[in-house]
């Protein structure tokens, strides 16, 4: 991978296809999304020196999720230290785990460092992208024109489309609504009826921040969270000193972060559901030490296995819900009305604003997008079962790859570690193309199904999945759609080098017209 890449076409060759007077940029790699994933595939591939790639982003900023989620009190639940890439430690984080706009300039940052930004393609959205078998290429269809490439790549990550559940009476409601992917900065909170549905990871932490202001704050909660303890401590400049001048410093940190997470709750979930018992003792203490009031910590206490829902590390959630202007709604929403939420023991909820923290499709939508040859997107392919080999690869979609696809997004570690190992994988994977002249390959079918039924056997026995409760890493029949059901430095090891024998592969490129 140290040897010079030598270009199978250059950025400015083109191929006439759409119509007899419009030519179309050609790239060797296409990649969708500048967020953790689509920055470490560009920088692998620019060590590599693959240097003939575009990222295509919808927005006019790198960022992904943390440039689109900036409602208040967004931050991460992973340790910065960890949830950080290896190849760019910083030290300066201000606190154990750090707010949204520390992570945004972080990752813009590193888009600066490593000369990113020329790749990029701002404000083009991909609507759509096609095989295409007589040229064998990829069609990328974006808001700006038409592109084609070698090698298609998303790395869009899990929560890039925002859910809003189809509420009967929710068009009728005359206030302002909006997701918290989406957050109306210009809507106006102070002194306002609110109301926020939902009780996950982001409600939990939004829920404090707009207690502080508005007028009354309703939370409808279906079903409660475990949560534990935020340890969140301030990081002073000798410490940020020290991580600077000491790297050896931060990268032990860092590793005693990735092996604390990946002992406590994998030992749990790939050893035995036993140890979950441990987690749930110390929520259910934090919850009693916390909520006094018997009746509220009831509705409070969650009757499922630890982690079958995504846990919250939050110390303010609970204090914020027991504020005078706070009311927890456990009550279903039977339907919205003009004046605000009615629930199903017909109350009336007035509000002036319906925040809603309902979570995000999986699959992503732009699944839809990844449409083959025979004109048929991965989402239809799938029909609901998800399926891959190592979350990157997918039977019938030729030199097409994702990241944090099915079954490779970490259920007991930091997203980016994952990310990192994926980027390497397909770099690998993009070098031997190169390498071999471009052919085109797709997973062998029977490798993929290995994968897959591999996936759903090891996560029988994981709380994900029988631990009593529903959440959108389970598909509807209960089983695993995403998580990564193994240890993560088992994932690294399995993708330390890309295989060309479990791919079919045929001729590359055709003579373009």
């Amino acid at each position: 991978m140290a040897n010079k890449r030598t270009p199978v076409f250059n950025p400015e060759s083109t191929i006439a296809q759409h119509s007899s007077s419009s030519v179309t940029p050609h790239y060797q790699i296409g990649i969708i999304g500048t967020g953790f994933g689509g920055l470490a595939l560009a920088k692998n591939l620019i060590d590599a020196d693959i240097q003939n790639f575009v990222l295509f982003e919808r927005a006019n900023e790198v960022g992904g999720t943390w440039r689109d989620n900036t409602y208040p009190g967004c931050a991460c639940d992973v340790a910065s230290n960890l949830y950080s890439f290896s190849f760019a430690p910083n030290p300066d984080w201000s606190l154990t785990h750090s707010p949204q706009p520390e992570i945004l300039e972080y990752l813009k940052g590193v888009a600066r460092k490593f000369s990113i930004y020329p790749k990029v393609l701002f404000n083009h959205e991909v609507f759509k992208t096609q095989w295409d078998e007589k040229h064998r290429v990829w069609s990328v269809e974006t808001n700006n024109g038409f592109y084609t490439c070698n090698v298609l790549v998303t790395a869009t990550g899990p929560f890039g489309s925002p859910s809003i559940p189809a509420f009967q009476g929710l068009e009728s409601f005359k206030g302002k609504s909006f997701h918290t992917a989406r957050w109306d900065h210009a809507c106006e909170l102070k002194g306002k009826n609110v109301a926020v549905i939902g009780t996950g990871a982001t409600a939990i932490q939004v829920v404090p921040e707009l207690q502080k202001v508005v007028k009354h704050l309703d939370v409808f909660q279906r079903t409660p969270s475990y949560i534990i303890p935020r340890i969140d401590i301030q990081t002073s400049s000798a410490k940020r000193a020290a991580m600077r001048y000491i790297p050896l410093l931060q990268k032990s940190v860092r590793s005693a972060w990735y092996a604390s997470y990946e002992m406590f709750i994998g030992t749990a979930q790939f050893i035995d559901q036993r140890f979950l018992s441990v987690f749930e003792a110390a929520a259910n203490a934090h919850l009693k030490y916390a909520v006094k009031d018997p009746v509220l910590r009831e509705k409070l206490t969650p009757k499922y296995r630890f982690m079958c829902k995504r846990p919250v590390f939050n110390s303010t959630f609970y204090p914020a819900l027991q504020q005078s202007n706070v009311s927890l709604v456990t009550e279903g929403i039977k339907t919205f009305c003009e004046e605000g939420i009615i629930d199903s023991a017909g109350n009336l909820h007035k509000c002036d604003v319906v925040v809603f923290s309902t979570g995000f499709k999986t699959p992503n939508d732009v699944y839809g997008r990844i449409v083959n040859a025979k004109n048929k997107s991965l989402l239809e392919v799938w029909a609901g079962i998800p399926s891959s080999y190592m979350g990157t690869s997918y039977a019938g979609f030729p030199n097409y790859f994702s990241m944090l696809g099915p079954f490779s997004a970490p259920g007991n570690q930091s997203a980016v570690f994952m990310l990192e190992t994926q980027a390497r994988y397909i770099t690998d994977a993009i070098g031997k193309l190169i390498d071999a002249g471009m052919p085109c390959i797709d997973v062998k079918a029977d490798i993929e199904r290995a994968f897959y039924l591999d996936a759903q056997e090891r996560s029988k026995d994981t709380s994900w999945v029988s631990g009593g409760c529903t959440s959108y890493f389970q598909a509807a029949d209960g089983g695993n759609v995403g998580l990564w059901p193994n240890w993560s430095f088992l994932y690294r090891w399995k993708a330390r080098f890309f295989d060309l024998s479990k791919y079919n592969i045929s001729p590359g490129p055709l003579t373009l017209d």
